[in-house]
């Protein structure tokens, strides 16, 4: 059992403190979801201080450090949150005021109005709130509030951060390129400096299934057509899951190895990792046909024969790449590394090849991406480029 030593728990009055304090709240309660601070001071947050990404739902939660706050204020963070691209599902109005039944009973006002119009649903949250939320979350207690907290059992271990890339059906990460950009920055610092750090992929398809199967289980007895529903569900998980997890790795690769991410990325190029992240996901989830009249090249290091990659160039990066390297020729092998793939290509190709090549070999020969790292291995800007 947690106690609070009978304590009611103080408010948080800095606005800092308050915003970090409700983006690892709302963590802690989508514990699958992507969970960010949104934006900083003198920033345009459109009524928006922590975006919370769980399947089709986007929640905006607005941080007010304040113990009084009246109607005239939601209206206005109401009215900027509507500017918030993509459009939000969800806002929510924190405060450390007191419970007050009127602005619960004004934002749902507005919800209904908002329902008429297309709009998100709006509720409102005082300390009280908050604090009835807080009993199901000891971490999160634990992390703000050590001095109170204190288990009759066992110390409670502090929560791992974890970093959750969304991605939607069609394999789309589900992230503005800022909103991405900075999750790359964020999540290879963390993973680099915790080692208790997790790094996950919420897939919408697989969260949507496990959903459906929680829901059919859930019924109690089933009769023929719902366990043949469910079985079919479990054999479509037991087939993603397996490229979920190689995403992962590959996504984790590109975030953390120096030797992969150098010498093109020295000093933290964000916006270009978070380009490469995009066209990784679907290498590692589906095989990609050659694109029309353009070129398929394969890429292996010499002393490692078994790693192989495909890069396919549509038809009119081919025309770039070919007029850029002279030295290749479609009878023998480009004498060329990976990072010259042609000026106007850079790594645009070869890097997300690369990477899914070293993945896709340790799964299938399973050889620990820690054994590749060790051995160089995965120092990709030496591997050749021969045709198909």
């Amino acid at each position: 059992m947690s106690s609070f030593n009978g304590k009611r728990l103080p408010e948080i009055s800095d606005d800092k403190q308050f915003e970090k304090f409700a983006c690892d709240l709302w963590q802690s309660q989508y514990p699958d979801a992507s969970v960010t601070l949104y934006g900083r001071s003198g920033q345009a947050q459109y009524g928006v201080d922590v975006l919370v990404r769980s399947g089709n739902r986007v929640i905006g939660v607005q941080c007010k450090a304040v113990k009084n706050l009246d109607t005239k204020t939601i209206d206005t963070e109401v009215s900027r949150a509507k500017e918030f691209a993509p459009a939000l599902t969800d806002l929510i109005m924190v405060t450390i005021a007191p419970h007050d039944a009127k602005l619960v009973t004004y934002t749902a006002t507005l919800t209904q109005k908002h329902k008429k119009s297309g709009h998100f649903a709006v509720s409102y949250h005082g300390w009280d709130d908050l604090l009835r939320i807080l009993e199901d979350h000891p971490l999160v207690v634990q992390k703000y509030f050590s001095q109170f907290f204190r288990s009759s059992d066992e110390q409670a271990a502090p929560q791992p951060p974890i970093f959750c890339l969304p991605l939607d059906s069609n394999l789309n990460i589900v992230l503005s390129d800022k909103e991405l950009a900075l999750f790359c920055s964020e999540a290879s610092w963390g993973l680099k400096n915790d080692p208790s750090a997790i790094f996950t992929i919420n897939h919408a398809d697989a969260q949507r299934v496990t959903e459906t199967i929680a829901a059919i289980e859930a019924t109690g007895a089933l009769d023929i057509e719902a366990r043949s529903k469910r079985s079919n569900l479990q054999a479509y998980l037991a087939y993603i899951s397996p490229k979920i997890r190689k995403a992962e790795v590959a996504a984790k690769l590109l975030l953390t190895d120096d030797v992969v991410r150098s010498p093109w990325l020295i000093g933290g190029c964000w916006p270009e990792t978070a380009a490469t992240m995009r066209r990784l996901m679907p290498q590692n989830f589906n095989w990609s046909d050659p694109f029309p009249r353009g070129l398929t090249l394969k890429i292996s290091p010499e002393d490692h024969p078994e790693l192989v990659g495909y890069v396919n160039l549509d038809a009119d990066d081919r025309l770039a790449f070919e007029a850029h390297c002279d030295a290749f020729k479609p009878d023998c092998y480009f004498l060329g590394s990976v990072v010259d793939l042609g000026a106007d290509l850079g790594l645009k190709y070869a890097l997300p090849a690369g990477i899914a090549a070293l993945v896709n070999y340790s799964a299938s020969s399973n050889v620990p991406i820690e054994t590749l790292q060790n051995d160089r291995t995965n120092s990709i800007y030496f591997w050749k480029l021969y045709p198909v």
